[in-house]
């Protein structure tokens, strides 16, 4: 459930982001793996700081 919290609330953050950021340039890189999951890296440019108090972890198995 931890993940499924943690993804409402980055996407209900960069929702907020894309509104609030005329400026702001989103890159997105898909990598897709066909017999593995695949990945998303989104990489945004020109965000106006502090980032809305968004909390960042450490990836998964670090």
């Amino acid at each position: 459930m931890r993940a499924a919290i943690e993804r409402d609330r980055l996407l209900s953050w960069l929702g907020q982001v894309l509104q609030r950021g005329d400026a702001v340039e989103v890159d997105v890189v898909v990598i897709d793996r066909p017999d593995q999951q695949s990945s998303v890296q989104i990489t945004l440019s020109n965000v106006e700081g502090p980032l809305g108090g968004l909390e960042v972890s450490a990836a998964r198995g670090e």
